[in-house]
């Protein structure tokens, strides 16, 4: 049964086929063919992607061999001086005032 249906959607399709490529013009004919091309050039791409993309996943899912030390403990360190944990900002030498600036407007009438 499995193998007549089989045979019947083969049939169907190709009758289908045959009688868009008589009916349709050349330009709908080069669209259509263009899209099969192209999805079908995508194919291997896919494939290699999935590939290494499942790969990639599995290599990263095992641990790398080595010495349990080679992972590091935490570091917790502890303030036991009286001065505050988080100190300011180192104070700034002090800096003189500003001078003033001299503005020159072009195209403004001088006056002193």
């Amino acid at each position: 049964m499995k193998r007549y249906s089989l045979i019947l959607g083969v049939v169907i399709v190709v009758t289908l086929a045959v009688l868009f490529g008589v009916r349709a013009s050349v330009d709908a004919l080069a669209v259509v063919i263009g899209v099969i091309l192209g999805i079908t050039a995508s194919v291997p791409t896919t494939f290699l992607l999935t590939y290494l993309l499942v790969r990639h996943q599995n290599q990263a899912s095992v641990p790398p061999p080595g010495p349990a030390a080679a992972v590091h403990p935490p570091i917790v360190v502890i303030n036991s001086s009286d001065k505050p944990a988080i100190a300011g900002p180192p104070g700034l030498p002090p800096v003189s005032a500003p001078q003033g600036r001299s503005w020159t407007v072009i195209g403004d009438m001088e006056t002193d």
